[in-house]
């Protein structure tokens, strides 16, 4: 996975999230999330899209139940394969194919900064 990163690599996405356990300074969810990777492979010339979907679940301390500034803790599974096909930079040939998964593992570190009126 680390190889496959570069500097021009692009993602963009969202989490919907659902408390099920709430207190005055901390909360438990669980949630779906999802993103839209753009990817550009060394061994084409051309960028690859590739969705990924995926559930993970966290747990947030904060200092003061109005403000909610504090720390959360994520973790859970995503998903995303995409197969593409490979060709000749000279003479655009048919090369053969090759599969990019998505790391599978979730691990988020956040700091929530709210800042009132």
């Amino acid at each position: 996975e680390l190889n496959d990163f570069k500097p021009n690599d692009f993602e963009a996405g969202f989490k919907f999230l659902n408390t099920f356990i709430y207190n005055h300074t901390d909360r438990t969810y669980f949630g779906l999330m999802g993103k839209w990777k753009l990817l550009k492979i060394e061994e084409t010339e051309n960028a690859i899209n590739i969705p990924v979907v995926g559930l993970l679940i966290g747990k947030e301390w904060s200092k003061k139940r109005i403000h909610r500034k504090g720390f959360a803790l994520e973790l859970g599974y995503q998903y995303g394969k995409k197969t593409f096909g490979i060709y000749s930079p000279v003479g655009h040939h048919y090369i053969g194919k090759k599969t990019y998964d998505e790391f599978p593992l979730i691990v988020n570190l956040r700091y929530t900064l709210y800042k009132g009126k």
